[in-house]
């Protein structure tokens, strides 16, 4: 019986460890790809404008994956492996932010696309420029897709 604990013990530990490094693998990875994708450009609405219904969605995520992250931290902290009998305050209000925030993100992928439709925006429909939108179909020639990569 002590052995079979053990066992479990170190599953339910080492999960706990696997899931915080793979919150944190996409807290890091969505970090790149908003450099990748300048969603800033959807706020600012200058001359050129660069949207991923993708990236959206992933920043949507990022508050679940830092709740998922302190509950695993909580979990790894944890004496023995029950359940948890009480939840905090704060988690639980956490949790329902970060899914509103998951499933507005979800919904704001499928609303802007309609919404750059019926504004003065054209899409580049150009292979590696068809995530850019622009004002004058001519600025669709002056992009510079790769600029991130300069960095």
């Amino acid at each position: 019986m002590r052995k079979k604990y053990i066992q479990q013990w170190l599953i339910f530990k080492g999960a706990a460890i696997i899931i915080m490094a793979a919150s944190l693998c996409y807290i890091y990875g969505v970090n790149d790809l908003v450099e990748t994708f300048n969603t800033k450009s959807l706020i600012v609405l200058g001359d050129t404008i660069e949207y991923s219904g993708k990236v959206i969605i992933c920043i949507g995520g990022i508050p679940m994956f830092i709740w998922v992250f302190f509950f695993s931290l909580k979990m790894l902290f944890k004496k023995g492996i029950e359940p948890f009998k009480k939840y905090t305050t704060i988690g639980y209000i956490w949790m329902v932010i970060s899914v509103e925030c998951f499933i507005l993100g979800f919904v704001a992928s499928f609303i802007i696309p309609f919404i750059l439709m019926v504004s003065p925006y054209t899409s580049c429909n150009m292979g590696k420029y068809s995530s850019y939108y622009v004002i004058n179909p001519d600025l669709c020639k002056t992009i510079v897709a790769d600029h991130w990569m300069k960095k």
